[in-house]
């Protein structure tokens, strides 16, 4: 087998190395609980990865390009209390208004885009840092979200808020299956974001767009070079971005029937952690969303299993932080092992010292 066959394999091996640790972490929770393999587990895996899913496909777009957005946790939070406010009798905690819910999400989605659209512009036009672009909206948006909130958790509880939280806690299907504990449910929420991911994925990788993002990621300065409009793509993924966290804002807000201004704090972490050990790369240009989804998955296992075993929230906050340590070590040793591949390729390709020698000769 020739060098750039196993350099090949190895790739691929490295790229797809999350479904072996979702593999491996399945069966593992398997052997050491009964209550992980059954149906209501099972079940509750796919409930699971959906806030974390959107909101670490929003990241997985931003780290294509080699950027981030920190405020995503913030403005979930700020879309389900806005939503709150507009739905919600004012004897209830809400402004009175009580719109449709037909007006309502589209007025979610349109604030999740036009946060992404202020991150991207000040990024891409005004020239400043993503990092403190996206910290500084993560905490203004925080504290918006607790000034508009009318100082208890707005409710969405009865029959009139069916529709709104339909896509956070309704039910596709449910199977009962004889001589087993529980039933299975299908969570609208679950398949949303699985197809969420599939369209992500097509779009990322078979659209001049997504080859676009790329080879931003890449190097934006060869891209611009080539042609590429840098900053309309950044901004548009911006976008994309805060549309993603609006959706995760009414899947949570639909999951636990309420908007408390404490939604979604925190979990930026999990998010960059899932998004890293599913093969995302700080550094852009590589990686693709499905092994992103792999890393949703895996962490949903994880706490799913943990939970299921009565381990210590303390130490289920410890395992996080060591799979963040680990994906961003994994992330370290691949860019590490792609950049020797690169160089040995190149050098093998070059003719630099052949014509010196041949002179000699």
């Amino acid at each position: 087998m020739s060098q750039g066959v196993l350099n090949r394999l190895f790739s691929a091996i490295i790229d797809n190395l999350i479904w072996v640790f979702v593999v491996i972490a399945f069966i593992a929770f398997s052997l050491l609980s009964d209550a992980f393999l059954t149906p209501f587990s099972i079940g509750n895996i796919l409930l699971r990865i959906a806030t974390l899913g959107l909101l670490v496909l929003s990241q997985s777009y931003t780290f294509i390009t080699g950027n981030f957005d920190l405020s995503v946790e913030s403005t979930l939070a700020f879309v389900a209390m806005v939503a709150g406010l507009l739905l919600v009798s004012d004897v209830a905690g809400g402004l009175g208004i009580m719109l449709p819910i037909n007006i309502v999400i589209p007025i979610m989605l349109v604030i999740g885009a036009l946060i992404g659209l202020f991150n991207g512009f000040l990024i891409t036009k005004v020239g400043v840092n993503n990092l403190i672009v996206t910290i500084a909206m993560l905490f203004i948006l925080r504290g918006a979200t607790y000034g508009i909130s009318p100082g208890t958790s707005i409710s969405f509880g009865g029959e009139e808020f069916a529709a709104f939280t339909w896509l956070g806690g309704g039910t596709l299907a449910r199977f009962s299956f004889e001589n087993v504990r529980g039933n299975l449910v299908i969570p609208v929420a679950g398949v949303f974001v699985i197809l969420a991911f599939i369209i992500a994925y097509i779009h990322t990788r078979y659209t001049q767009f997504g080859r676009n993002m790329y080879a931003i990621g890449a190097d934006a300065e060869v891209a611009r070079a080539s042609g590429i409009n840098v900053d309309r793509t950044l901004i548009i993924v911006y976008m994309i971005a805060g549309v993603c966290a609006a959706l995760a804002g009414l899947i949570s807000a639909g999951r636990l029937q309420t908007a408390t201004p404490t939604m979604g704090d925190g979990v930026i972490f999990s998010v960059h952690a899932a998004a890293i050990i599913g093969g995302m790369s700080i550094y852009g240009g590589r990686g693709n969303v499905l092994g992103a989804f792999g890393g949703v998955l895996l962490w949903s296992i994880l706490d799913n299993g943990l939970n299921i075993m009565g381990v210590s929230p303390f130490w289920i906050e410890v395992s996080r932080g060591g799979l963040l340590l680990f994906s961003i070590a994994i992330d370290a040793l691949r860019v590490r092992y792609q950049r020797r591949v690169a160089l040995r390729q190149s050098l093998a390709e070059s003719t630099i010292g052949l014509q010196d020698a041949r002179a000699g000769a």
